[in-house]
């Protein structure tokens, strides 16, 4: 896949950010009020006690306290370690403005005391400017400062000699104070003043260069904090002023070429590494290092800058000279440095960076080890004190991940992970380079996925580089945006790999985008982001393949063909984007044939290969996928050069990997299939005998790695027992196995059943094995395991905790937590007050997250749970000796439908044994056949479809093709069963069985219940059995014998739907209702404006049996989203699973297709009907089809006449009180009009 754009930590605090400021002088020794002497200070507390007499006092003796007074406050500030102390300062300086202030209005010249107080008043915070490093840069005596030289400023005359001086000191003041807490008026004071003062400066004056270079700085200042071009502009004029006041040969000039450096560098951050102004930058750099000495002790830092700004230039452009330049620069700078320690570990740290960066562009592993050699001593030479310990960190670990995507080995990873951990903790927030940081930990966490294949370390990566996404949106900040949203992008790229979860792949796309449009061609990571985002368009093609929608893989060639044309010769990723130019090559040969998508595969993967060198990570990857395009060339043409060709790539990668890889079972599987392809064109038994090899090998190996290992077992038994091979039943034992990480609790319900598709046949395929195997109980136990697998979760996460709770209370109580919450957050909708985002995520990624570290916990306490000595099967799929239980007073009929061999399985109560009826006229293509006119029924009930009297679209299909279609259903499956039963066909009997269906496959989406010869008297289903239906049978084992005392009715309905047809019948429908449902019954209706979606839901938490006589509307992209629609808005079946309804009985979904399942996950039974029996209702009458309005009066009247009688409500006789209700409707309009009386089913106990 595309190689991953990692972010430079570059822009630390000592780095660019600290030669950006004012060289501002040290206050003058005259600024600064005498030493006192022995005796002085013996007399300060005295002084400072001293009342003060006023202006009209002894005025020699007020001098000498107010000096006391400032000496003794010297003192303190430079002694100051507490809040104490400074509180003491504070207060003396108040003490000193009191007393100056009636000075103020002395005339200068009169007696000294004006001039004494001025000096007085800078000498004060000059004093705190030059202790303001011991004082820990403490912003509260900068406020004194500030506000010292703003009283000062007031003691003087406008026409003052010295008043450029004074204001400019105290613009210093603001200035410091911005460098030190950032707030913006700071920085404007400071410019105004220092502007006032220049421009009061009179030309020659011998403080005019300083004061130049000063309005630079600050205006400098502003511009890295606004960004406004004015600013830079305005920097940029007073630095050429500056350059040009002073002296030829001036030791200043080096500086300000520098600073011009850093503003020009500046400008190209802020405009996405513009390369005219880096070029500037580093000519004024270059300018500044020619124009210094040897000798200066300025040197080896402005050589360092340079450094820094060739490798940002070869960041940019990707041009070798720079990188060469940078660690020539670097190195020569690490040569001059002599005794500056501190300097030293910089440099060396940069240096080590170059490595790394010219590493990853040539691929030579010397570049790699030695930056890792360069970090490594910079950490060991460092004190933990170091400022800059997070920054060094960052690099070594950066450095690590590097050899790691190289060689893979893991000890690099583990490393890698260790460093950049330490420098996330040691970066505070609010840090530039934490974004970064986050990043690339994320991206260890990334390769830690694809290595080991832990989902864990795919969310932390996405949680990652997530929180950094948002850090860099917050502050607005350019400059590494497109690097750091591609990587993101990735992440979620990845997830979608391993999960299929549709909203990661659209982020992916989105945020890689984006990234891809933010990045000019001539950059050097926009090759890695259009390769990312080719990665992507291919998978979402993959996924989506059975739309057969070629966009997704031709953009993906578009995008990947780009990034090699990008690609200088050389540079270590071509071999990358070449190999994934391949694989989208042949990607789309697979699905269109066509001979030059294959061999323009074999030529790029043919070149990436010979480009990696041996050693290299990549390569037995590469080599795999070269070894399958010979393979397919071979499947087509079945010439042997390409047998050997694909032969020897495949066993070279396989060899070439080590054991514990996670792509050791994908090689595997492709040697397998290479075999398999030899054993089917020659009947080679070694063939046949090597590809079964190669299979056991990749089970062995898919450590933690579900998806390969159930594709591999799924493989190597259908490669079994398509030949009569022994091992085939162990074989889908294993895939069975896999199911429940196939299809993971840890998933939202809608991913879950989307995943469900990728099962296909497995499971109809698995028991059909079984039964030909003579093994029923095994076929029965699969059946069970591998259909209406996520309603069976939802059970699970219901199951009683009684037996757990007498043994280990404490561990009952924890996987009930744990349980309750997957079941809330298994819906996808997310409770407001629980949603607390951390990252760079929406709403439901979070809900994602947060779902998947509680099934993580769930799985760990069912593991605890099952070291319990007597709970060893606790939660684990039901043997069959149990299931058979589920036929308790009626017989139960499992039938499995394949394309092999289609037969049922009956279950009768209180019998151990399973009849098993071969169903020999029925197989997969004829259910298929018999599915053509049932097609064609509505799939929707948009108003604008409606026709008069339908709760639903009116269907189109012709009698006689629906009568065939019944007629065959009874020739080939009911029948059959009846005889099995012991029951005569030729007669209908006078008492009826009540026979439970529990179907697969395509005979699940057909009306079996109104199977029959309709031309024949005496050979209809209806006259020999009531018929119910059912998803799995673990909801029969959990419903309770006894009927519970049930005395409340909700009946909801809506006559005039907003935007639906209307259903007039619906108020004649709910009053045969409310007619039954005398005292001491509780009967409430909501309808018309009444019916809104959280009264009715919250009704139904109250109410034991609902009614709803309405529109429906079953989603067929997201079944789980179906709906009622309601006056001012839709129920969703989401909602109504997130309630988790207890001791609830009927539920009447009197509305169109509320049973109506989706041919492509039709083992799921993905329906209303049966999301409200998984709901807590375990009796459910619901509709396959559209209903006409008037019917539904009739059914629920005669049903509901059964089912309460003298007030005692009664949901078990559902089935039967259906079953009679339908006959009567049968016989008002007809046997023959099936579109009426066939839809109403029964579903449930």
């Amino acid at each position: 896949m595309g190689a991953d754009n990692q972010s430079s930590d570059t822009g630390d605090s000592h780095e660019m950010g600290e030669i950006l400021r004012s060289e501002l002088p040290a206050p003058r020794e005259q600024d600064l009020a005498p030493e006192p002497i022995e005796e002085d200070i013996g007399k300060i507390p005295q002084a400072a006690e001293t009342p003060l007499e006023g202006v009209d006092g002894d005025k020699e003796t007020w001098k000498l306290l107010m000096v006391n007074q400032l000496n003794a406050l010297a003192i303190k500030i430079r002694t100051s370690t507490s809040e104490e102390d400074f509180l003491a300062v504070e207060s003396g300086v108040k003490n000193i403005l009191q007393q100056l202030e009636p000075t103020k209005t002395l005339p200068l010249g009169t007696d000294g005391r004006r001039e004494l107080g001025i000096s007085l008043l800078e000498s004060l915070s000059n004093i705190i400017l030059f202790n303001l490093l011991s004082l820990n840069r403490n912003r509260q005596y900068l406020d004194i400062a500030c506000h010292c030289s703003e009283a000062a400023l007031s003691f003087l005359p406008r026409d003052h000699v010295e008043i450029a001086e004074w204001i400019f000191n105290a613009a210093r003041c603001f200035q410091l104070r911005f460098e030190l807490a950032g707030a913006l008026e700071d920085i404007e004071s400071a410019v105004v003043g220092m502007s006032t003062a220049l421009r009061i400066t009179p030309p020659g004056h011998p403080q005019q260069l300083f004061r130049v270079e000063a309005l630079a700085v600050v205006y400098q200042r502003r511009w890295t904090r606004l960004y406004k071009s004015e600013d830079f502009q305005k920097a940029m004029e007073n630095f050429s002023l500056a350059y040009n006041l002073a002296a030829k040969g001036s030791a200043i000039i080096p500086a300000l070429f520098t600073k011009m450096a850093e503003l020009y560098f500046s400008w190209s951050q802020a405009h996405k590494n513009e390369v005219q102004a880096l070029d500037a930058a580093i000519e004024c750099q270059k300018s500044a290092v020619n124009l210094t000495s040897e000798t200066d002790e300025r040197l080896p830092g402005y050589i360092q800058r340079l450094g820094r700004f060739y490798h940002l230039k070869f960041n940019r452009l990707g041009s070798r000279e720079d990188i060469e330049s940078a660690i020539d620069a670097q190195t020569k700078t690490l040569q001059l440095i002599r005794h500056d320690n501190f300097a030293k570990l910089n440099v060396m740290n940069d240096l080590g960076d170059s490595y790394g960066t010219r590493f990853a562009y040539l691929g030579d592993l010397e570049d790699c080890n030695r930056s890792i050699e360069l970090h490594e001593q910079v950490i060991s030479l460092a004190t933990e004190a170091n400022p800059n310990m997070a920054q060094y960190l960052s690099s070594l670990g950066n450095a690590y991940m590097e050899r790691f995507s190289y060689i893979g080995n893991m000890d690099d990873l583990g490393k890698a992970f260790e460093y950049q951990s330490q420098a996330v903790s040691l970066t505070t927030q609010g840090d530039q380079n934490l974004p970064g940081r986050l990043n690339n930990l994320g991206l260890s966490y990334r390769f830690r996925f694809h290595y080991l294949g832990k989902l864990e370390d795919i969310n932390k990566a996405i949680e990652l580089q997530g929180s950094a996404a948002r850090l860099l949106e917050d502050a607005q900040v350019g400059r590494n945006q497109p690097t750091l949203f591609g990587n993101l992008g990735n992440s979620f790229q990845s997830r979608f790999s391993r999960l299929h979860r549709d909203p990661d792949i659209e982020s992916a796309i989105s945020i890689q985008t984006k990234a891809v449009e933010a990045t000019p061609d001539d950059h050097p990571t926009k090759p890695g982001l259009l390769d990312n985002l080719g990665t992507s368009y291919e998978f979402r093609f993959e996924h989506r393949s059975r739309l057969h929608n070629l966009n997704d893989i031709n953009r993906a060639i578009e995008y990947k063909t780009r990034a090699v044309h990008l690609t200088p010769e050389g540079h270590r990723k071509l071999a990358t984007f070449l190999n994934n130019l391949g694989l989208v090559h042949q990607i789309r040969f697979l699905y269109q044939n066509s001979e030059e998508d294959n061999e323009r595969a074999i030529e790029y993967l043919s070149r990436a290969v010979a480009l990696t060198p041996d050693g290299h990570s990549d390569k037995p990857q590469w080599l795999n996928n070269l070894g399958n395009a010979y393979k397919e060339r071979f499947r087509v043409g079945r010439h042997p050069q390409d047998f050997g060709r694909a032969l020897e790539a495949l066993s070279q990668a396989v060899s070439l990997t080590g054991e514990g890889h996670a792509n050791i079972p994908i090689m595997l599987t492709s040697l397998a299939l290479l075999h398999s392809h030899q054993f089917e064109q020659s009947g080679s038994q070694d063939a046949l005998n090597n590809s079964v090899t190669c299979l056991r090998k990749s089970i062995k190996s898919s450590h933690g790695q579900s998806a390969k290992k159930f594709d591999a077992a799924r493989f190597l038994a259908r490669l079994l027992s398509s030949n009569n091979q022994p091992g085939a039943i162990h074989a889908y034992q294993i895939a069975m196995d896999c199911l429940p990480q196939i299809i993971w609790l840890g998933e939202i319900a809608s991913v879950r059943l989307a995943q469900t598709f990728q099962l296909s046949d497995l499971v109809e395929e698995a028991a059909a094995v079984a039964i030909q195997s003579q093994d029923i109980h095994l076929a029965l136990e699969w059946l069970e395991q591998g259909r209406s697998i996520v309603w069976g979760q939802f059970l699970q996460l219901q199951t009683p905790l009684d037996d757990l709770t007498s043994v280990n209370p404490e561990l009952a109580t924890k996987l009930k937590e744990a349980s309750d919450e997957l079941h809330n957050t298994s819906t996808g909708i997310i409770p407001p007050e629980n949603f607390e985002p951390d990252s760079y995520l929406r709403p439901l990624d979070w809900i994602v997250q947060r779902h998947h570290l509680v099934a993580d916990h769930y799985d760990k306490l069912l593991d605890q749970v099952r070291q319990t000595p007597g709970f060893e099967s606790f939660l684990r799929p039901r043997k069959a000796s149990e299931l058979i239980k589920a036929a308790r007073s009626q017989p139960v009929v499992v039938i499995n439908v394949h394309k092999s061999r289609c037969d049922a399985l009956i279950l009768l109560p209180n019998e151990s044994d399973i009849i098993h009826v071969p169903l020999s006229n029925l197989y997969e293509r004829r259910a298929l056949k018999l599915h053509v006119p049932f097609d064609i029924l509505p799939k929707s009930s948009q108003a604008k479809d409606e026709l008069d009297g339908f709760r639903g679209v009116h269907p189109k299909v012709e009698k006689d093709q629906f009568e065939i279609m019944l007629g065959e259903l009874w020739v080939c499956v009911a029948k059959p069963i009846l005889e099995a039963l012991g029951m005569p066909t030729d007669q209908p009997p006078e008492e009826l069985k009540h026979i439970i269906w529990n179907t697969t496959g395509p005979l699940s989406l057909l009306p079996l219940h109104a199977a029959g010869d309709y031309t024949q008297p005496g050979m209809r289903l209806y006259e020999f059995a009531i018929s119910s239906y059912i998803p799995m049978l673990g909801v029969l084992l959990r419903a309770t014998q006894a009927t519970p005392a049930h005395s409340r009715i909700l009946a909801v309905g809506q006559e005039m739907t907003p935007g639906q047809a209307p259903l007039p019948s619906t108020k004649q429908e709910l009053g045969c209702i409310k007619a039954h449902a005398k005292e001491p019954i509780q009967y409430l209706q909501l309808d018309g404006s009444n019916a809104t979606v959280p009264a009715v839901i919250s009704a139904m938490e109250e109410y034991d049996w609902v009614h709803l006589a309405c529109h429906a509307y079953q989603l067929p992209q997201g079944p789980l989203g179906s709906s009622f629609r309601l006056y001012e808005g839709e129920l969703k079946l989401m909602q109504i699973l997130q309630k988790h309804f207890r001791n609830k009985g009927l539920a009447f979904l009197s509305a169109c297709q509320t049973a109506a399942g989706e041919e492509l996950i039709s083992n799921e039974s993905a329906h209303l009907a049966s999301g409200m029996l998984i709901a807590g209702y375990p009796s459910v009458i619901a509709t396959m089809w559209a209903i006409r309005d008037q019917d539904a009066p009739l059914v629920a009247d005669r049903v509901y006449a059964r089912l309460i009688k003298d007030g005692v409500m009664d949901y078990k006789e559902a089935a039967s009180a259906l079953h009679r209700a339908v006959g009567e409707l049968r016989e008002r309009v007809g046997e023959k009009a099936f579109m009426q009386w066939a839809p109403f089913i029964h579903i449930g106990s």
